[in-house]
């Protein structure tokens, strides 16, 4: 598990091989994962890139069988890692992406869920080199995935990852919440103070958040031998004859969210001419402000990765 979860942070994009645990190989544009008596769910373009050179891309994104998916992993805050592994973040990450590859022959969004959560549990407790001592020490990750159901598209998603569904009616967007990004800013702005380091008040502070990760009155989140497998909100977007979905983790729907350089629409007419330029911007933004004033936020820059599919009507 340790060289596929090497490998895959090194990597900007990945669908699955067939093997159980095998590295997964590289998504070429325009591939067809799934086909229905309804419709073809093609890739078209993926990228990822690391928040800092140096540091493992803590994200991920892969399709097979009718799904697609993004994942994002929290940054860790351990003292010291539970996994042999790039990080913590990127094993769970790598664990998420090969579970959603072995079951995705699952009905349903909440089946699919239920057999990976299961899964990743127990490679959680097999692997691990120590057992966590806090909650906070364990790995957890947002996620977002869309099936094709032959007549809608099904949306399922825990954390801040977004989609944008683009269609001749025009475009929806499910996920991201503004309110839980301002909340962030709002916690940034008060800790950070025009700084990216992580002062021992930065780390607690941290810490206290992580420790509602599927606790009693807290939020629910991927995170092995803790989450239920319940919880992921579910949508269900019309399918027209073809329609086109970016899927994006918080560090690439930035754009829309924090730095307000596009609104869906335009984040998505800007992605279709090419994944590398809204993230040029993003970077340039975060760039610009190196002071942590204008945007106040935890790290200079996030993992950012983003998914664009297709799905095509097929003629009768």
């Amino acid at each position: 598990m340790a060289a596929a979860v090497a490998a895959m942070a090194a990597a900007t994009a990945a669908v699955p091989a067939a093997a159980v645990g095998a590295l997964p190989r590289p998504m070429n544009p325009t591939t067809t994962i799934s086909r229905s008596d309804t419709s073809v769910l093609h890739t078209i373009e993926q990228l990822s890139a690391p928040g800092k050179p140096g540091r493992p891309n803590e994200d991920g994104c892969g399709a097979a069988g009718a799904y697609a998916w993004i994942i994002d992993g929290a940054t860790g805050l351990a003292d010291a890692p539970l996994l042999d592994a790039p990080s913590d973040a990127a094993w769970l990450t790598a664990a998420i992406h090969l579970a959603f590859t072995e079951h995705a022959d699952a009905p349903t969004p909440d089946a699919l869920l239920a057999r990976a959560n299961r899964a990743v549990a127990a490679r959680f407790a097999a692997e691990r080199i120590r057992a966590p001592e806090h909650r906070y020490e364990i790995p957890a990750a947002a996620f977002l995935l869309v099936r094709d159901n032959g007549d809608h598209i099904e949306i399922a998603e825990l954390g801040d990852c977004a989609t944008i569904v683009a269609d001749a009616t025009g475009c929806a967007r499910y996920g991201g919440t503004e309110e839980g990004r301002a909340r962030e800013q709002t916690n940034a702005a008060s800790i950070m103070h025009g700084s990216f380091e992580r002062t021992p008040a930065v780390l607690a502070n941290l810490r206290a958040s992580r420790n509602q990760a599927n606790a009693p009155g807290g939020f629910p989140i991927f995170a092995p031998g803790t989450w239920d497998g319940k919880g992921a909100r579910i949508h269900r977007h019309p399918l027209a004859p073809t329609a086109d979905a970016l899927l994006m983790t918080d560090g690439y729907f930035a754009a829309v969210v924090d730095y307000a350089l596009f609104d869906p629409p335009g984040l998505m007419a800007a992605a279709q001419d090419g994944l590398a330029g809204p993230l040029a911007q993003i970077r340039a933004t975060e760039t610009a402000d190196a002071d942590n004033t204008r945007f106040p936020r935890f790290k200079q820059s996030d993992d950012a990765t983003a998914l664009l599919v297709r799905f095509d009507g097929v003629q009768a």
